[in-house]
């Protein structure tokens, strides 16, 4: 599973709807833009993008979202790709944390891959928790109180405080609404901020722990010669110690 997370307007699902079409392409024989890729061929793509109403139904777009989303819980197979963006946002802030955490968790036990793009920061602890978890985020700059999108995506989580805000001031908001805004939500988000930085310490250490294991196991059941893979171990504990795994 990937946890693709950045600002709005960022590139989330621009990169989502990009790595479908690229699967597509893979598998029906055509080129890929890139130098080198490594695509598992899946059986069916399932996507829950956009919120829109569906009048014809008689759905909310909360309702809409969610038989979206049963109807992939429900035909999903470990061989199926899974795209979801920001699954969870059209009700309450509580209850579409509950649910995105309580999907991406049940993805998981189905081993299907999935990229799942939200702004719900508390998702990044699912990769403390679940080794086949890897966080992405879209590199944001701030300069002079403005967003420079730079369009790339890193490894790992990133906070980017108030960019919401950002953007609202960007809009044309008041700038008295902009600064009431902004000191409620520096209260709000003081605590999260701290969990969130936790979360990448720890994320480092088991993504570092994870890649170790990978590589050992690479060298158990590698056909090189006893001074070689003695060699390896040593830089492999070498690179450990210092961090760079």
């Amino acid at each position: 599973m990937v946890i693709v997370m950045g600002p709005n307007m960022s590139g989330k699902s621009t990169y989502l709807q990009q790595v479908c079409l690229i699967i597509i392409l893979a598998q029906i024989g055509c080129y890929v833009p890139a130098h080198f890729a490594t695509i598992r061929v899946v059986d069916r793509i399932f996507t829950r993008m956009g919120t829109m109403d569906n009048l014809e139904s008689n759905s909310s777009t909360f309702m809409t979202e969610m038989k979206e989303t049963a109807f992939i819980m429900q035909n999903v197979s470990q061989r199926s790709l899974i795209v979801m963006d920001e699954l969870g946002r059209a009700t309450s802030s509580s209850d579409g944390l509950a649910i995105a955490w309580s999907c991406c968790e049940y993805l998981l036990s189905l081993n299907a891959y999935t990229i799942f793009a939200t702004h719900m920061e508390n998702l990044s602890k699912l990769a403390t928790i679940y080794p086949n978890v890897k966080i992405l985020s879209f590199y944001v700059d701030i300069r002079n109180s403005r967003l420079d999108f730079k369009f790339r995506l890193n490894d790992g989580p990133k906070h980017v405080a108030h960019y919401g805000l950002l953007l609202a001031e960007v809009a044309g908001l008041p700038s008295s609404v902009i600064e009431t805004a902004r000191s409620i939500t520096s209260r709000i988000t003081e605590k999260e901020v701290n969990e969130m930085e936790v979360n990448c310490l720890n994320h480092n250490q088991i993504m570092m722990a994870y890649r170790a294991a990978q590589r050992l196991i690479c060298l158990k059941y590698s056909n090189q010669k006893e001074e070689a893979i003695r060699q390896a171990l040593h830089l492999l504990k070498e690179n450990y110690i210092d961090g760079k795994l």
